[in-house]
C-alpha cells in the first residue's frame, strides 16, 4: 500500500492513515484517484443514510453493537473533548434491509442530547435527526484508509477500507462526532465499472 502517513489518532484494534484533510485542495492527487462518485459521497456534509439509501434503493437498517456510557475515551477523535462528558458512545453496522454490509460507524455524545435527539436508536442518526426535523450542518474533518481484523470480519473483505470523520453541528455547538468506514460493496452502487480505492497496486472490482 502506499504509504500514506499514520493519523494523528486512531481506534482500538485498527490502523488509521491519513488520505485528506479540509488543508489539502480539492484536486489533490491522491483524491484524483477516487471516482467522482466516492469523492461525492465522502466530501459531501449531506446525511450518509439518505445518500446510501438513494444508491442502494433500500431501507437502511441499523445493527446495534455497542452503546455505552463513558466519562473518557483515549481512543476518540480529539474533537470529542468539544463534548461535553459524559459521552455516549455507540457503535453500529449499517446495511440495507436485504442484508448487505455497508458501513462501520462509531459516534460520540453528550449522554443527555444522545437522549433528546436520537427518538429511537434502532434507525440511523440521519433518519432521527429527519424525523425530529433537527436543523444542522456536518464539518468533514478527514478521509483515511482503516486496517484491523475487525473492519475484514465485518466486511468479509480484506482492507484497507476508506473511513472519514466529521463533526455535526447545531446551533452553533458541536453536536457529535462521527466516524464512517465504508464497505467494498458500497463501489457496486457508486460505479459498477469502478475501483474501489486500495491504492496498493492490487486493484479489482469487489465480488456481487
Amino acid at each position: 500500500m502506499q504509504s500514506f502517513p499514520l493519523a494523528d489518532w486512531s481506534l482500538p484494534g485498527l490502523e488509521l492513515r491519513s488520505v485528506w484533510s479540509p488543508a489539502i485542495p480539492y484536486d489533490d492527487q491522491v483524491l484524483a484517484e477516487l471516482s467522482p462518485g466516492w469523492r461525492l459521497l465522502m466530501l459531501q456534509d449531506g446525511s450518509a443514510t439518505r445518500s446510501l439509501s438513494v444508491l442502494t434503493g433500500e431501507t437502511i437498517q441499523v445493527a446495534i453493537d455497542e452503546a455505552t456510557v463513558i466519562n473518557d475515551d483515549r481512543w476518540a477523535p480529539p474533537e470529542v473533548a468539544k463534548l461535553e462528558a459524559p459521552y455516549m458512545r455507540r457503535t453500529v453496522g449499517l446495511r440495507t434491509r436485504s442484508g448487505v454490509v455497508l458501513s462501520h460507524a462509531i459516534s460520540w455524545w453528550n449522554s443527555g442530547d444522545y437522549a433528546g435527539f436520537l427518538a429511537d436508536p434502532r434507525l440511523p442518526i440521519g433518519t432521527n435527526m429527519e424525523q425530529g426535523r433537527s436543523e444542522y450542518a456536518r464539518e468533514i474533518l478527514s478521509l483515511f484508509l482503516a486496517s484491523g481484523d475487525t473492519l475484514d470480519e465485518r466486511f468479509q473483505a480484506e482492507g484497507p477500507f476508506l473511513g472519514r470523520h466529521y463533526v455535526m453541528h447545531r446551533g452553533g455547538r458541536p453536536l457529535n462526532v462521527i466516524v464512517e468506514i465504508y464497505a467494498p460493496a458500497v463501489a457496486r452502487y457508486l460505479d459498477v465499472t469502478g475501483w474501489y480505492p486500495r491504492w496498493d497496486g492490487r486493484r479489482g472490482l469487489p465480488q456481487a
